[in-house]
């Protein structure tokens, strides 16, 4: 036999001294239990995912690399970032090279699945760029020959 009363929210048994509680009645209870507690915890609204508690514990990564001279040079962030800055150390974000006609660009920004001409994110990997002749004036300085950079990525 059921019990005389119930819980309030989840209508568990609360027996009296007088009923005689059966199998059924505690299997029934962990049932609505366990349903409970499931419904509870899939509930985005109210429970970070795994991914959500990832990117709140460790928001960012950093990465320094050296530049090898070539033209451009894929970097593995170890993240699928939504957004990059990338700049060499020790040197302003941008100069002019001396002849007063061409900047040299020396730190980008590049956002997830786009380019900033400078850098392109694709998935988990940066391509930075360098180039020793200028396009319209600018010239990509990311991976200069023994130059020291530094990338900070955000999820």
């Amino acid at each position: 036999m059921s019990s005389t009363n119930k819980t309030e929210y989840l209508m568990l048994n609360q027996w009296l001294g007088s009923d005689r509680p059966q199998r059924i009645d505690f299997v029934d209870d962990n049932r609505i239990i366990d349903d409970a507690i499931k419904i509870h915890f899939s509930d985005t609204s109210k429970h970070l995912s795994n991914e959500q508690r990832d990117k709140l514990n460790q928001p960012y990564v950093m990465v320094s690399y050296s530049g090898s001279g070539e033209s451009s040079k894929v970097i593995d962030l170890g993240i699928q970032p939504n957004f990059v800055i990338v700049f060499m150390k020790d040197a302003p974000p941008t100069e002019d090279d001396g002849s007063g006609n061409i900047l040299l660009n020396q730190c980008f920004t590049a956002k997830s699945n786009g380019t900033s001409g400078g850098a392109l994110i694709s998935g988990s990997s940066l391509t930075v760029y360098y180039s020793q002749t200028a396009q319209n004036g600018v010239r990509y300085n990311l991976n200069k020959t023994n130059g020291q950079y530094c990338i900070v990525a955000f999820k």
